[in-house]
């Protein structure tokens, strides 16, 4: 559920929102934030108030969504625009605490950051040395599954360029989610594509092929016509004028 709150608003009146919509658990994020800045869960009212009041320290809009429990991330780079589009590899990303935090994302663990199939690990900072395992170690069957949803989803938002679906996987029942999508996503998610053959070179030239082809397809587009309103009202083309014939 999405909603709008106040800090100076009644806490009892979100809290039962909450409960008679999702009941617990629950988390609570800030809509227009990342990184997971300002994300609590909530077991109960008491965690839920200061859920709630920690996240509107930085927004007004809240998303507040059930919390699942036995949860893997995954995600999927696409690359492309609503007529084309290709998927990347998965990754799996690694989390230290029952959510994905700033430190997972930013910071890494002790152990080195990234790891590919061959074992290699990434040092550098950003979403890069995000702990993470790639190819992700999910079925092909799965792989394809959430490669085409990627595609899909990045189609019907209309996205151009490259970006980074993030999904869930709910291992109580297998269900897969869409969580979110990052437009402009850390390091341009080339750690997603080099597995693939795919070098940051040839990752920034198809995104620079892609821009001029989005400003070809503008450029062929009208956003204004050759018209003077005020001739208009005054040619009775208006509300002002008359239809058929002055009455006198």
């Amino acid at each position: 559920m999405v909603l709008w709150a106040r800090m100076d608003e009644d806490m009892e009146a979100v809290v039962t929102q909450v409960e008679e919509k999702l009941g617990y658990p629950a988390i609570v994020k800030p809509a227009n934030l990342g990184s997971s800045v300002g994300i609590g869960i909530a077991r109960n009212r008491t965690s839920l108030e200061t859920a709630v009041e920690e996240a509107l320290e930085y927004a007004s809009k809240l998303v507040i969504e059930p919390l699942i429990g036995e949860l893997k991330e995954i995600n999927c780079s696409v690359l492309g625009d609503t007529e084309h589009a290709e998927a990347s590899v998965l990754e799996e990303v690694l989390k230290t605490e029952e959510i994905l935090s700033y430190a997972d994302k930013y910071q890494g663990s002790s152990n080195g950051g990234s790891k590919s199939s061959g074992g290699s690990k990434g040092t550098s900072g950003g979403m890069e040395s995000t702990d993470r395992i790639i190819p992700a170690p999910v079925s092909d069957e799965r792989t394809e599954e959430i490669q085409s949803l990627g595609v899909r989803t990045f189609k019907a938002l209309g996205c151009g360029g490259v970006s980074r679906i993030d999904f869930m996987i709910d291992e109580t029942n297998d269900s897969v989610y869409v969580n979110e999508i990052n437009t402009i996503p850390g390091s341009l998610s080339f750690y997603l594509w080099e597995p693939a053959g795919k070098d940051f070179q040839t990752l920034t030239h198809d995104m620079i092929q892609l821009a001029l082809k989005r400003q070809r397809d503008r450029e062929r587009l009208t956003f204004s016509i050759d018209s003077n309103l005020f001739s208009l009202q005054g040619g009775g083309g208006g509300k002002g004028g008359s239809k058929g014939g002055s009455k006198k």
